[in-house]
């Protein structure tokens, strides 16, 4: 008796239905599949082939827990890993990452390869667990041994694009993503997102907005596609384009809080600040982190009386940042307290006297450790506000006072070094993502800066930079000052002290340049054009004596550190025509 025809399974033998079911599995006929190995499990509950090719299909459809069931009553009868049970184990492996359950994988992947060093199914797994769990420097190994094992398997090349994506390597993860294209696997919306983003970080925006048309084209308009694509439209400034993307994802996915916050961060941008800081509130849902559980009411201004805790969020940067809305809240409300970083805690204190302001008191442990308040509001929410146009913006030159003791002993020290300007330098943030580092130079581009005579420069970088220092102090010939003892990553009340002295800072769009700005001192402020922050302006309006010196993606950094030097080079001539005047 045959089993020729769909369906029929009667006095077929339990070798002829996995063939059958082997084969419905290879022509993706996963319904087939599912319906022959059901046949052979009612036989046999524990029939590992079965159990096997059952287990895979049903974690394809995202169905872990039936499918690990299915492995799991399996597995005695299987026996321990062995080169004989190597596909059993690593579909077993495969449904537990999906399963979110990636430790147990992992082991199960390292048994696997440790067997068979040739299995390029288990590398490809066992780099998959590492990229979900977010190690990605340790996934590339394994992702480039898959490739090499089976370079012919598009997705191999596929995941370890997106791993090199994730660790800044975007040419390399471009040449990947571009490679699984070529070997047909061009129909995956997933895999054109990834290159768009790809290409936008690159700064090569109009093949990103090729790409991610397409991604747009193979999802059917999907809510996140128009959502990706948006973002690349506003950043070569097609804003009109953007929007209407981003209204229509958010009309797809109303509950969706990346949808409003991108459609947030698209707004801001072009200037449309109401509609933006509205869409800004989802944020708290997504990229702003989460709003704090305090249990008590959310305030606005139509609460005359009680008190009000405003709390820190996001980056140092931008706490500096909305701090600049501080004065505003404490004339609004009765009584404000101001949680805030700790390395920013006393300076606050002192630049906002009319609030009482003490380090964040929520404890990881045990949650809200003080409850003396009866509204609370994130900072980063008061803007909607106060900040409702660029006309809200108050003309102050600062906000925030350095501490005057400190500032006396600096002027000290720094008349030490002797006759020049004094310009403080920083170039990149501590933080290092893909995208983060399209704002930043590098060190050794800024030779038209350190050529420009009489200059004292002090470094602000605060990271780990002495080997950068030094070498650009051989190469330019330059003396950057620096004292071992000032610790530029937590004490900012010696760092707003010394920079309350210079003649001026150049920096990134960092925490540098914002607390620059936030001091009054004198700022060039390098960056990319198209930020937030900057509201659909040419400057910055959170900072009024920050000048913006910006480029387009996808442009080098001359342009912009020619104007950087050009700024120091006047404000050089300016001073020794001052001192010149007062002599």
């Amino acid at each position: 008796m045959g089993g020729g025809k769909r369906g029929q399974t009667l006095g077929v033998s339990t070798d002829d239905l996995l063939q059958q079911a082997v084969a419905a599995h290879v022509r993706n006929d996963l319904t087939e599949t599912e319906r022959l190995c059901r046949q052979v499990l009612k036989r046999d509950a524990t029939e590992p082939s079965a159990a096997q090719i059952l287990g895979a299909v049903l974690s394809e459809r995202n169905d872990t827990e039936g499918a690990i069931e299915l492995f799991e009553a399996a597995v005695a009868r299987v026996g321990k890993l062995d080169a004989n049970n190597l596909g059993f184990y690593n579909n077993y492996a495969n449904a537990l990452r999906r399963a979110k359950q990636p430790e147990q994988a992992e082991v199960i992947l390292r048994d696997i390869v440790g067997v068979d060093s040739k299995s390029w199914h288990a590398w490809h797994n066992l780099g998959q667990v590492l990229k979900d769990c977010e190690r990605y420097d340790e996934a590339v190994a394994p992702l480039r041994r898959a490739v090499t094992l089976a370079p012919e398997h598009g997705p191999n090349h596929a995941v370890l694009g997106e791993v090199l994506y994730h660790i800044g390597r975007l040419r390399s993860a471009d040449a990947s993503l571009r490679r699984c294209i070529e070997l047909g696997w061009d129909t995956d919306v997933n895999l054109w997102t990834l290159l768009g983003n790809t290409q936008r970080l690159l700064g090569d925006l109009p093949q990103a907005i090729v790409c991610l048309e397409r991604a747009l084209a193979l999802s059917n308009g999907s809510a996140a596609a128009r959502s990706n694509i948006s973002i690349a439209y506003a950043q070569v400034g097609r804003f009109d384009d953007a929007l209407d993307h981003l209204r229509m994802s958010i009309k797809l996915e109303p509950e969706d809080d990346i949808m409003h916050s991108n459609a947030s961060y698209v707004l801001l941008t072009a200037g449309e600040i109401v509609e933006g800081w509205k869409e800004w509130e989802w944020g708290l849902l997504g990229p702003r982190g989460s709003e704090r559980p305090t249990n008590k009411p959310r305030w606005t201004p139509a609460e005359q009386s009680g008190r009000v805790l405003c709390y820190r969020e996001q980056g140092i940067g931008d706490e500096i940042l909305f701090a600049s809305c501080y004065p505003d809240l404490i004339e609004a409300a009765a009584d404000v307290v101001i949680e805030s970083d700790p390395r920013v805690a006393s300076l606050f204190a002192r630049s906002f006297p009319g609030a009482e302001v003490r380090a964040q008191t929520i404890s990881l442990a045990h949650g809200e450790t003080m409850h003396d308040f009866d509204f609370a509001i994130p900072a980063g929410s008061l803007p909607q506000y106060f900040r409702s146009a660029i006309a809200d913006f108050p003309e102050r030159a600062s906000f925030l006072v350095a501490d005057p003791e400190r500032v006396a002993a600096w002027r000290e020290r720094l008349a030490e070094i002797g006759p020049g300007l004094l310009v403080g330098m920083s170039w990149r943030s501590r933080v290092k993502t893909a995208e983060r580092r399209l704002e930043y130079t590098q060190l050794d581009q800024w030779d038209e800066l350190f050529a420009i005579p009489g200059i004292n420069w002090i470094n602000l970088q605060y990271d780990d930079c002495e080997r950068d220092l030094q070498m650009a102090e051989r190469n330019f010939g330059i003396t950057i000052h620096r004292w071992d003892w000032l610790d530029l990553m937590n004490d900012f009340e010696e760092v707003a002290a010394l920079m309350k002295c210079l003649d001026l800072v150049v920096a990134p769009r960092s925490a540098v340049s914002m607390l620059g700005g936030a001091l009054g001192a004198p700022t060039v402020m390098m960056g990319n054009r198209w930020d937030w922050s900057d509201l659909g302006t040419d400057a910055s309006p959170w900072f009024p004596t920050i000048q913006l010196v910006y480029r387009h993606l996808g442009e080098e950094w001359d342009d912009v550190l020619a104007t950087a030097a050009a700024c120091v080079r006047d404000v050089s001539a300016k001073t020794r025509t001052s001192t010149t005047e007062s002599n």
